[in-house]
Order: C-alpha cells, then sequence, then structure tokens
C-alpha cells in the first residue's frame, strides 16, 4: 500500500471530565487515532489519513467552538511514537514501560504496555492516585474487580501485590485486544489470576462478589453504579474510587452521609483526588 504524502488532523476544545468521550467520538468519525492535549486550553487531536472521512468529521462538529483542522507531512506515526516512549514512574513501587525501553532499576514493580493512541499509559493523576489507595492494603489473598479497566494497569498491578483473582472489565470493544496484549505481555506471578472482558458489570454473575472493588471513573461516569458497587462487596470488603475533581467533594460529603460511609484513605493530586471506603457490616 502506498504511504500517502499527507495527514489530516482535528483539534477539539475538550476538558478532563469529557476528553475520553471526545477522542472515542473523534475514532467513531474515522480518526486513525486521537490524543488528549494538556496545556493552558486543553483539548483532543484527531488524526485522519482519508480525506473524505476528515471532511465529513469536519462537517459533523461545525458547531463546536474553537474547532481547529489542518494537514500537514506525513509521518512515521510508530516510530515517532516509540521514539519519545519514555517509563511512567506512577509511583515509587510501580513503573509502566513500553516493552523496548528500559525500566527504572530503583522501581520494584513494572507493568509492559503497548499502550494506543486511544489509551492511558499511568500517567494520569487519577491512575496514579488508584495505585497509590491500593498500596495501602494488603491485597494477599484477595478478590479484586476493576470497573473500566482500560488498559489493565489497576488489574495487573494488584495480582503483583498478591491478590489471589483480579477481573477488570471494559465497555468500550477497542480494549478487548489491547488487554490480551498487554496481559501476554505482564505474565501474572503463580497462584493468583487475572481475566479481563468486555461487558458491563450485569455481566457478571448476580452473586459475584469481590473484597476489593477500584473504580477509576469521574462522578458522572462512576455515579449510577455506587449501590451496585457496594452491593458487590465482600463484608468488610473496600471500594476505591478515583478520577474524582477536587471541586465534587460536596457530591460526594452528601452520598458519605446517607450511606453512612467515612473514608479511611483519601489522596488528592492537583485537581484530581480519590478516596477508599469500607461499608459498615
Amino acid at each position: 500500500m502506498m504511504t500517502p504524502s499527507l495527514y489530516y488532523w482535528i483539534r477539539l476544545p475538550s476538558s478532563p471530565e469529557s476528553a475520553e468521550s471526545d477522542q472515542y467520538q473523534l475514532m467513531e468519525l474515522g480518526a486513525l487515532g486521537a490524543e488528549e492535549l494538556e496545556g493552558p486550553s486543553p483539548a483532543v487531536q484527531g488524526y485522519f489519513t482519508d480525506k473524505e472521512l476528515w471532511s465529513h468529521a469536519r462537517a459533523f462538529l461545525a458547531d463546536k467552538s474553537g474547532l481547529e483542522w489542518g494537514e500537514d507531512p506525513w509521518e512515521d506515526w510508530d516510530r515517532s511514537w516509540r521514539d519519545r516512549q519514555i517509563p511512567v514512574e506512577v509511583t515509587s513501587s510501580l513503573a509502566v514501560c513500553p516493552p523496548w525501553v528500559e525500566a527504572p532499576s530503583h522501581i520494584p514493580h513494572v507493568i509492559r504496555l503497548e499502550a494506543k493512541m486511544a489509551f492511558g499509559t499511568g500517567s494520569h493523576e487519577s491512575t496514579r492516585i488508584a495505585a497509590l489507595l491500593l498500596e495501602t492494603i494488603d491485597l494477599k489473598e484477595k478478590t479484586l474487580l476493576d470497573v473500566g479497566t482500560g488498559t489493565g494497569i489497576l488489574s495487573i498491578y494488584p495480582a503483583m501485590l498478591g491478590a489471589k483473582f483480579s477481573v477488570g472489565f471494559d465497555i468500550d470493544p477497542v480494549t478487548g485486544p489491547c488487554l490480551h496484549e498487554n496481559l501476554e505481555l505482564n505474565p501474572i506471578p503463580a497462584g493468583t489470576k487475572v481475566v479481563f472482558f468486555v461487558g458491563t458489570l450485569d455481566s457478571l454473575l448476580p452473586q459475584t462478589c469481590f473484597d476489593i472493588i477500584v473504580c477509576n471513573m469521574i462522578r458522572t461516569e462512576a455515579w449510577p453504579y455506587l449501590d451496585a458497587f457496594l452491593e458487590r462487596l465482600n463484608p468488610g470488603g473496600r471500594l476505591i474510587l478515583s478520577g474524582q475533581r477536587v471541586e465534587d467533594q460536596p457530591h460526594w460529603n452528601v452520598w458519605f452521609q446517607e450511606k453512612g460511609l467515612k473514608p479511611f484513605e483519601e489522596v488528592t493530586l492537583d485537581e484530581w483526588w480519590g478516596f477508599a471506603v469500607t461499608p459498615s457490616v
């Protein structure tokens, strides 16, 4: 197949809360990849090789304020992406690296990810918060459910810390192949097991419960499932919620009062916040 001489891009103003859905929308419109652009004016950018699809996407998004687009000379994306990769130190105990990058020698646990443009690599504060909260728990012989697992970091890491059974799921069908690739890149210690599936919480058998449930999702995405999470916890189990904006704490405080809960661990990084709670028996 002949290499194109140009590629086309669309830049869509976004926010931390909507970045994931905005990227997904660009992919649905035909983008081969999409990424979140940080800075004073947060945005997501999608990349196209098909000019007709690019033109259609521009027309579909025409009512979006601040929409930008353009074309540039073709770049070897795979090589460029690989050349830019460096280890991500998620916590002092966990690093995430592509398979071809040397891991930091001072980090005891390393997860290898062949991450794609639409997936995370552990650099976001919300993933770091969730990992830090997991590190406060003795995970040995525990069972864990990772809701909205993405690349599987928060399913694989607990297995490295001793969890005997870790289940991760995501509703996005494109996560399936990525998750299985990442599981192959990270052999799980003997005596533990990690399972991934594409689906919803309802895909689990009704009686299936866990010692720990971790959910790294913004409040509006997690909120409808809070009661279901509590019902899926074993007695004395712990619910970890990350991906929350600090400004949303008043909403959570109301929920804590309604449910008689009190966070026993909280972590704040920049504008992001997460917590762990244990329902009373």
